[in-house]
Protein backbone atom coordinates (compact mmCIF):
# COMPACT_ATOMS: atom_id res chain seq x y z
CA UNK A 1 0.00 0.00 0.00
CA UNK A 2 1.52 3.32 -1.10
CA UNK A 3 1.70 5.89 1.71
CA UNK A 4 1.97 9.66 1.34
CA UNK A 5 2.68 12.25 4.02
CA UNK A 6 0.66 15.40 4.69
CA UNK A 7 2.83 18.05 6.31
CA UNK A 8 0.96 20.73 8.24
CA UNK A 9 1.90 23.98 9.94
CA UNK A 10 2.45 22.32 13.33
CA UNK A 11 4.95 19.83 11.91
CA UNK A 12 6.60 21.29 8.84
CA UNK A 13 10.15 20.01 8.79
CA UNK A 14 12.40 17.40 7.23
CA UNK A 15 12.45 15.88 10.73
CA UNK A 16 8.66 15.45 10.77
CA UNK A 17 7.90 12.10 12.49
CA UNK A 18 5.59 10.94 9.67
CA UNK A 19 8.32 11.72 7.11
CA UNK A 20 10.87 9.90 9.24
CA UNK A 21 8.59 6.87 9.49
CA UNK A 22 8.08 6.87 5.70
CA UNK A 23 11.33 8.32 4.31
CA UNK A 24 10.59 7.24 0.73
CA UNK A 25 7.04 8.65 0.72
CA UNK A 26 5.99 11.68 -1.30
CA UNK A 27 4.80 14.61 0.82
CA UNK A 28 2.51 17.58 0.41
CA UNK A 29 1.91 20.86 2.21
CA UNK A 30 -1.24 22.89 1.58
CA UNK A 31 -1.56 26.63 2.03
CA UNK A 32 -5.18 26.52 3.15
CA UNK A 33 -6.67 29.54 1.42
CA UNK A 34 -9.89 29.74 3.52
CA UNK A 35 -7.85 29.55 6.75
CA UNK A 36 -5.28 32.10 5.56
CA UNK A 37 -8.02 34.55 4.56
CA UNK A 38 -9.49 34.38 8.09
CA UNK A 39 -6.29 34.10 10.12
CA UNK A 40 -4.67 37.34 9.03
CA UNK A 41 -1.13 35.94 9.20
CA UNK A 42 1.64 38.36 8.43
CA UNK A 43 3.63 38.13 5.23
CA UNK A 44 6.67 37.17 7.33
CA UNK A 45 4.80 34.20 8.83
CA UNK A 46 3.50 33.02 5.45
CA UNK A 47 6.98 33.37 3.96
CA UNK A 48 8.41 31.36 6.88
CA UNK A 49 5.90 28.58 6.17
CA UNK A 50 6.84 28.73 2.49
CA UNK A 51 10.57 28.40 3.28
CA UNK A 52 9.89 25.42 5.55
CA UNK A 53 7.66 23.79 2.93
CA UNK A 54 10.29 24.25 0.20
CA UNK A 55 12.76 22.41 2.40
CA UNK A 56 10.46 19.63 3.64
CA UNK A 57 7.67 18.90 1.14
CA UNK A 58 7.82 17.39 -2.33
CA UNK A 59 4.83 19.46 -3.39
CA UNK A 60 2.97 22.56 -2.25
CA UNK A 61 -0.62 23.40 -3.06
CA UNK A 62 -3.02 26.27 -2.43
CA UNK A 63 -6.69 25.65 -1.68
CA UNK A 64 -8.84 23.93 0.92
CA UNK A 65 -6.69 21.34 2.72
CA UNK A 66 -8.95 18.28 2.56
CA UNK A 67 -9.80 18.79 -1.11
CA UNK A 68 -6.17 19.41 -2.06
CA UNK A 69 -4.78 16.45 -0.09
CA UNK A 70 -7.35 14.04 -1.51
CA UNK A 71 -6.69 15.28 -5.06
CA UNK A 72 -2.92 15.03 -4.50
CA UNK A 73 -3.32 11.44 -3.26
CA UNK A 74 -5.32 10.53 -6.36
CA UNK A 75 -2.71 12.10 -8.65
CA UNK A 76 0.18 10.38 -6.85
CA UNK A 77 -1.52 6.99 -6.58
CA UNK A 78 -1.30 7.21 -2.79
CA UNK A 79 -3.65 4.89 -0.90
CA UNK A 80 -2.91 5.87 2.69
CA UNK A 81 -2.02 9.17 4.31
CA UNK A 82 0.39 9.54 7.23
CA UNK A 83 0.33 12.71 9.31
CA UNK A 84 2.02 13.77 12.53
CA UNK A 85 -0.34 14.36 15.42
CA UNK A 86 -1.02 17.88 16.66
CA UNK A 87 -2.95 19.16 19.69
CA UNK A 88 -4.70 21.73 17.48
CA UNK A 89 -8.51 21.50 17.34
CA UNK A 90 -8.33 22.59 13.69
CA UNK A 91 -5.91 19.73 12.96
CA UNK A 92 -8.28 17.21 14.64
CA UNK A 93 -11.20 18.50 12.57
CA UNK A 94 -9.18 18.26 9.36
CA UNK A 95 -8.08 14.69 10.13
CA UNK A 96 -11.69 13.66 10.85
CA UNK A 97 -12.77 15.12 7.51
CA UNK A 98 -9.89 13.35 5.76
CA UNK A 99 -10.84 10.04 7.42
CA UNK A 100 -14.27 10.27 5.80
CA UNK A 101 -12.53 10.09 2.42
CA UNK A 102 -9.20 8.25 2.83
CA UNK A 103 -7.23 6.02 5.20
CA UNK A 104 -5.25 8.15 7.66
CA UNK A 105 -2.44 7.01 9.95
CA UNK A 106 -1.66 9.43 12.77
CA UNK A 107 2.00 9.32 13.78
CA UNK A 108 2.79 10.48 17.33
CA UNK A 109 5.11 13.46 17.70
CA UNK A 110 8.56 12.98 19.15
CA UNK A 111 9.00 14.08 22.74
CA UNK A 112 11.38 16.99 23.11
CA UNK A 113 12.78 15.62 26.36
CA UNK A 114 11.98 12.65 28.56
CA UNK A 115 10.24 13.81 31.71
CA UNK A 116 10.70 11.35 34.57
CA UNK A 117 7.53 9.95 36.08
CA UNK A 118 6.37 12.11 38.95
CA UNK A 119 8.42 15.14 37.87
CA UNK A 120 6.22 18.25 38.00
CA UNK A 121 7.08 20.99 35.56
CA UNK A 122 6.18 24.27 37.23
CA UNK A 123 8.61 26.78 35.75
CA UNK A 124 10.81 26.66 32.71
CA UNK A 125 14.20 27.60 34.24
CA UNK A 126 14.37 24.83 36.89
CA UNK A 127 12.98 22.36 34.35
CA UNK A 128 15.64 23.34 31.81
CA UNK A 129 18.43 23.10 34.42
CA UNK A 130 17.27 19.59 35.34
CA UNK A 131 16.36 18.17 31.92
CA UNK A 132 17.71 20.55 29.26
CA UNK A 133 21.10 18.85 29.21
CA UNK A 134 19.44 16.10 27.10
CA UNK A 135 19.49 18.64 24.26
CA UNK A 136 23.05 19.82 24.69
Amino acid sequence: MKTGVWLHGDSLSKRDPALRKYPEARSVFVFDRPFLEKAGLSFKRIFFLYECAVEAANEMRVGETVEEVVEWMREQGVERLAVTESPSPRWRETVERLRQKVEVEVVPPEEMVSVPEGYRVKRFTPFWKDLGREWV
